[in-house]
């Protein structure tokens, strides 16, 4: 039977695709949702604030500056036994030989989905992990659904899948469905055709298509219906305080600094643009109050004709009185309040909490020069290296799962290239590593990556292996005696008797030329043998 006629007898269903929210009703949020507290007022205080929202647009630019990848998740696999070796061998350590490299067919379906649009809002697959990391960084609880075409037997069975859409769904109307101890999937269950079909019991059936039910994970609350998912249809994960089921949102934690700041703002904005208070009152007390009046009208003229004019008061007593002017204040001034030193401390609470440096928020005001800018980017970049573990570690694993990917990863490379110099010199120590190892007798080769080989050499291990012992005990070493001699000095002095070494002098003048002072008179014969 083909692929094509076993699929002709079965029918499709869809994933219920989440709704936006209209309203917000935050009487109907459950106690064991920490969003309840504030709802959509943690989004809106994290818009408003300028270095909250400056902190959250960096992270995200720089989690996901240079895009995904695809990565082998082996180099060979051993088909007996399932180990998965990262670089190539030839024989599995089970002793088979029975080994694969990754299947370039398994990616080219995920690979072609998430070069596209991958729902229908024509949201590239980037778009959509920006917006899972938006909901991290502001509520700490983030879901991705999955939007599966289901392939279904006539008796109901599930035989089949295919992932339509990839949709970020709102933490704020998204709900686990657990029992009363925190486990899912025990309490309610639904049918992928009839998703308004709810039963507590597992081995039911569904009453409008006798479809087999499924254990309900989550459930999205809005506009007064529920829609339920099933498992294997939503990704859940949090970033900062990870847990069985939500996380603890950070704009709350931060909830007092990004309000102050925001106040402190608005305050600045009223006293420019509306001035609606003085900043205070100039005090006269005087007897004549007429003449005050007029002297104060004449002044207002001269000042309009000339602002650089500078009026003169005289004030004159009457009787015992004094006269007096005194200056009332309504309120301090910004240097009074430390307006920058306070607005300067909330910022770097802010920034720290998410491991967003000054340099990334535009200030290159502290003191240190490039030392001090470094050790900014470094601590930026390890905050980044931590956001992106989350996605190469928990939520890129669960999604290459549902798409059927067993030897290809996705992962998001480090937001900090290395530096091409650094690469050249690291590849030229790799170079010469591997001229060293083949020195030692090893096959050297590369494969198609780029990466060398080694291997040991056939011919070494056919090569006859010398017993040093033997060498160690040979008496003859060092003279000219051979095998084909060693009989007959063993005949003529015995077999249990060494040969007698016997000393020979050369002539006085052996080098021709020579004075004879240099001709060697103390010559042994056994140690001037013809090599070759």
């Amino acid at each position: 039977m083909g692929l094509k006629e076993m699929f002709t007898g079965l029918l499709k269903r869809k994933t219920p695709t989440p709704l936006d929210k209209d309203i917000y009703n935050l009487g109907i949020q459950e106690n064991s949702h920490p969003q309840y507290l504030a709802g959509p007022m943690l989004y809106q205080i994290a818009t408003l604030s300028t270095i909250t929202r400056s902190c959250l647009i960096q992270l995200k630019n720089e989690i996901f500056r240079r895009g995904y990848i695809w990565e082998k998740k082996f180099s060979v696999k051993c088909v007996d036994c399932g180990e998965e070796y990262q670089k190539e061998i030839d024989e599995c350590y089970c002793g088979s030989f029975n080994l694969r490299k990754p299947d370039k067919k398994q990616k080219l379906y995920a690979y072609d989905f998430f070069e596209g649009s991958v729902n229908s809002g024509l949201q590239l697959f980037i778009d959509v992990l920006k917006e899972l990391e938006e909901d991290l960084n502001v509520v700490d609880d983030a879901y991705l659904v999955f939007v599966k075409e289901y392939y279904i037997d006539g008796e109901g069975e599930v035989v089949m899948w295919k992932i339509k859409e990839l949709i970020r769904a709102d933490p704020i109307t998204m709900f686990i469905e657990t029992d009363e101890f925190g486990e899912r999937g025990h309490t309610r269950f639904t049918c992928v055709s009839c998703r308004d079909y709810i039963t507590e019991e597992p081995d039911d059936r569904c009453d409008e298509c006798n479809g087999a039910v499924h254990p309900i994970h989550y459930v999205n609350k809005v506009h007064g219906m529920d829609q339920y998912y099933i498992e294997g249809e939503v990704v859940h994960f949090s970033k900062y305080s990870p847990s069985r089921l939500y996380g603890m949102p950070p704009i709350l934690t931060l909830w007092n600094n990004i309000t102050t700041l925001i106040a402190m703002e608005n305050y600045i904005n009223t006293s420019y643009t509306k001035s609606r208070t003085p900043r205070g009152i100039l005090a006269v007390q005087t007897n004549n109050m007429e003449s005050l009046i007029r002297y104060w009208k004449g002044v207002k003229e001269k000042l309009e004709k000339d602002p650089h004019y500078i009026p003169i008061m005289g004030i004159e007593s009457e009787g015992n009185s004094r006269g007096s002017v005194e200056w009332v204040p309504f309120m301090n001034t910004l240097k009074e309040m430390d307006y920058i030193a306070v607005k300067d401390d909330l910022r770097d609470r802010i920034g720290g909490f998410y491991g967003v440096s000054k340099v990334f928020l535009s200030d290159t005001s502290t003191s240190g020069g490039l030392n001090n800018e470094g050790m900014q980017i470094l601590v930026t970049n390890r905050a980044v290296e931590m956001a992106q573990n989350v996605y190469n570690k928990y939520v890129f694993p669960y999604v290459t799962k549902q798409f059927g990917i067993t030897d290809w990863v996705l992962i998001l490379p480090r937001s900090e290239e290395e530096d091409e110099l650094a690469q050249i010199r690291r590849r030229e120590l790799e170079v010469s590593l591997a001229g060293q190892i083949k020195n030692l007798g090893f096959d050297v080769d590369m494969d198609e990556d780029g990466n060398f080989i080694y291997k040991k050499s056939i011919l070494d291990e056919a090569q006859p292996k010398v017993d040093s012992k033997q060498i160690e005990k040979d008496p003859y070493a060092g003279t000219n005696v051979d095998a084909s001699q060693m009989g007959q000095m063993m005949a003529g002095e015995g077999a249990s008797n060494a040969p007698t070494a016997k000393m020979s002098t050369g002539p006085p003048k052996r080098h021709t030329g020579l004075p004879a002072a240099a001709g060697n008179n103390n010559v042994d014969r056994r140690t001037e043998r013809k090599v070759g």
